[in-house]
């Protein structure tokens, strides 16, 4: 726009002198001048048409490019809303189902533990009396005698003796019942002998020992002459696995550690001594 004002004076200016001139050849000079400055003042406004016809095409290609950007970015909120909305759901629908199978692991928990009562009653009202010896020193037998591998002392069995004597059982195990120079056999037979019920702790360690099928044997006998129950616990073992090692027992109603938690094998335990001790003479 400058130069066309520029032009525009100096064209003027020579129109001006022109119309003044003295001669016809200044005169004719003048106008020369103002031709030219005309050109290009023509020059200069087709440049400045020219740059405002391009200044609006990239005006409207920015315009486009911004709509390109924020149709862009509306899609990507949009792509990740669906995104979140859909992992929302599926952790709902996982939430539901973890509900759901809890729910029914908790029914199948409760129908088995029920399952275990009744067979208690029904074994407690057909059983016949049986007689137990009171134990060395004591007015009344031991409730129950611990059969177990050394092994397993750490992991399970401590803790459900401790967890047994807390509750009030009278047990029978090997750490309180055999000292330094007593005979571990004699001890044995005389635990056995004194107890109302073996509890075997079935686990693979316990089929690799020979003290552990002594007693096995010793308890199984007691309970095939009507003088004492087995009671097994399943220890890192399945039935098939038992069924394996010790087929007569794998058709016996068991408590698998898998299942029942220690202070619920103690509430078992406890049920059984009330239970079968008031049929005992």
């Amino acid at each position: 726009m400058k130069k066309v004002a520029t032009a525009t004076k100096n064209m003027n200016s020579a129109m001006s002198s022109a119309n003044r001139a003295s001669s016809p050849s200044s005169a004719k000079s003048y106008l020369s001048t103002a031709e030219r400055e005309s050109k290009n003042i023509d020059s200069a406004q087709d440049k400045s048409a020219r740059y405002s016809a391009d200044i609006a095409s990239k005006m409207s290609d920015l315009s486009r490019a911004q709509e390109h950007v924020l149709k862009g970015e509306e899609d990507e909120r949009k792509k990740t809303s669906d995104l979140y909305e859909k992992q929302r759901k599926a952790d709902e629908a996982a939430r539901k189902r973890l509900t759901d199978d809890n729910r029914a692991l908790s029914k199948d928990l409760a129908s088995l533990r029920a399952q275990l009562t009744a067979a208690i009653s029904t074994q407690a009202s057909s059983t016949q009396p049986f007689v137990v010896e009171n134990a060395e020193g004591r007015e009344t037998p031991y409730d129950f005698f611990i059969s177990h591998a050394w092994k397993d002392k750490e992991d399970f069995v401590n803790g459900l003796v401790s967890a047994a004597k807390e509750a009030g059982l009278d047990v029978w195990d090997d750490q309180s019942a055999i000292v330094w120079g007593d005979s571990i056999r004699q001890k044995i037979d005389d635990g056995l002998r004194r107890s109302f019920f073996g509890v075997v702790v079935l686990s693979p360690n316990f089929f690799e020992r020979p003290w552990t099928q002594y007693e096995l044997d010793g308890i199984v006998q007691r309970d095939l002459s009507g003088a004492g129950r087995l009671l097994p616990i399943w220890h890192r073992l399945t039935q098939d696995d038992v069924a394996a090692k010790a087929p007569s027992l794998a058709g016996r109603l068991a408590l698998p550690t898998s299942t029942y938690s220690t202070a619920q094998i103690v509430d078992e335990l406890l049920e059984m001594r009330d239970r079968f001790k008031a049929v005992a003479r």
